[in-house]
């Protein structure tokens, strides 16, 4: 996952989730963060969410970069901050949609998404053209040894983990709603 839209992507997951929530969110008589959606959505940004943006970072660092910078250049702990930032970003999007959910404020909730969107569309479109390429930093500003991300062992991981990722993200926000939807048990 390109580190520069990580953020963005892990906002837009939290703030589904919220949405997702609702009913555990309504039932419960505690914080946000104290509910058991909160842990399945930390869980989820720590399993599944953390490890695809890490991946990406540690199997094609310049391309995680955007070619903006040169991940040869950058001190060595920024990489374990760039997971840290992804993991982070997913709760942090469901407390910020949170307080929205649990008092059937939709248009707030929407409006946040909506904003998430824009700034994911924003950053990612002039990107695009970056991120459908496999170099490295010194061959993409120097125009050689340039390929297209299709059929290289980059285009197929990320293939496997955007599959995973979409997967994952429907199972959670299935089980979210489903876990909201049963009777309350005393």
């Amino acid at each position: 996952m390109p580190i520069p839209l990580s953020l963005w992507i892990g906002l837009l997951l939290g703030l589904a989730s919220a949405r997702a929530a609702h009913g555990l969110l309504v039932r419960s008589n505690n914080s946000a963060v104290s509910s058991s959606a909160f842990v399945v959505v930390c869980t989820f940004g720590l399993i599944v969410f953390a490890p695809i943006a890490g991946f990406t970072i540690a199997l094609a660092p310049d391309w995680a970069c955007a070619y903006l910078v040169d991940s040869q250049r950058l001190p060595a702990a920024s990489e374990t901050l760039f997971v840290l930032v992804a993991a982070l970003s997913v709760p942090l999007g469901f407390i910020w949609g949170a307080a929205a959910s649990t008092r059937r404020r939709w248009n707030i909730l929407t409006r946040r998404i909506t904003l998430v969107a824009i700034a994911l569309v924003t950053t990612g479109a002039p990107l695009l053209p970056r991120l459908t390429v496999q170099a490295t930093y010194a061959q993409f500003h120097g125009d050689f040894g340039i390929r297209p991300i299709s059929g290289t062992e980059l285009g197929y991981a990320l293939l496997w983990m955007f599959t995973i990722l979409g997967i994952a993200t429907t199972w959670t926000m299935i089980s979210l709603y489903r876990m909201g939807q049963q009777p309350i048990r005393d």
